[in-house]
């Protein structure tokens, strides 16, 4: 069986020897994972929607923007999250973390186990919409969560629920990392030549929702009753705004359906 995995855009073909017909009876020994995120990160939102779709309850560690204590001093030069402990082995990034886990049997049990019509080369091999989630979408993401100062403080409001940060971390964080990424974001419409974030979000939202989606004629962009991992990646990028404004403003219509159909699907 051989399977088509994305890595920022390009593919990475792994060959499995696993069964297409693997029983499901009893219970599964699923990875431990231990996954260090920023709460708004779309990257790593992108690696959990995968694990809520396997199952996963992965341990989170939210990682303090400005001093990255907490991947000090383990993660030596890398210091860019998600990063993953995946059975005590770290992964470094989204597509690397998902890649990890879909080569593991347990992980291959539980999806052939959810699908009805699918085998586990069609949940991979149609990388488009994983590619858009990665290049295009997820890039939307902080120019439009940050397009104003107010904007970016309302999304760093996820501090507050930080059990691990004291009450001086969460006002640096919320008002410096706010302050940064509000510059970031800034910066990400420069090097893109985005005059207009709001409707260049709009434009790629418009073409998964008519090519992915056939607006709304398609129950997942896979085109069976089961969704892919182009439609589980677009998710996930978009959840890692679900609750702000920007979600509201965008995810709207056949998408806002889509959405919510993914969301039933999460174990």
């Amino acid at each position: 069986l051989t399977i088509t995995i994305t890595r920022n855009g390009s593919s990475i073909l792994r060959h499995l020897r696993a069964s297409r017909t693997i029983s499901t009876s009893g219970k599964v020994d699923l990875p431990d994972v231990t996954l260090y995120q920023y709460a708004i990160c779309p990257f790593c939102h992108k690696s959990k929607a995968f694990m809520s779709y396997v199952g996963m309850t992965p341990t989170i560690v939210e990682v303090n923007p400005l001093t990255k204590a907490e991947l000090k001093p383990w993660s030596g030069d890398y210091k860019k999250v998600p990063i993953a402990m995946v059975d005590g082995e770290r992964v470094n990034g989204s597509d690397e973390i998902i890649n990890k886990l879909l080569v593991s049997t347990p992980v291959q049990e539980v999806l052939q186990g959810k699908w009805n019509d699918m085998s586990m080369d069609d949940f991979t091999k149609d990388d488009k919409w994983s590619k858009f989630a990665h290049n295009d979408l997820a890039a939307l993401i902080y120019p439009n969560l940050c397009r104003s100062l107010s904007n970016s403080y309302e999304a760093f409001g996820y501090v507050n629920d930080v059990p691990n940060f004291s009450s001086t971390q969460k006002f640096l964080v919320r008002t410096i990392g706010s302050l940064a990424m509000y510059m970031a974001a800034s910066r990400v419409k420069s090097k893109r030549g985005i005059t207009d974030e709001q409707q260049a979000l709009k434009d790629v939202l418009k073409q998964f929702e008519t090519m992915a989606l056939e607006n709304g004629t398609k129950k997942f962009a896979s085109g069976r009753e089961d969704p892919n991992m182009g439609d589980i990646t677009v998710f996930g990028t978009l959840r890692s705004v679900e609750g702000l404004a920007v979600h509201d403003e965008f995810v709207t219509g056949a998408l806002s359906d889509w959405y919510n159909r993914i969301k039933e699907t999460m174990t």
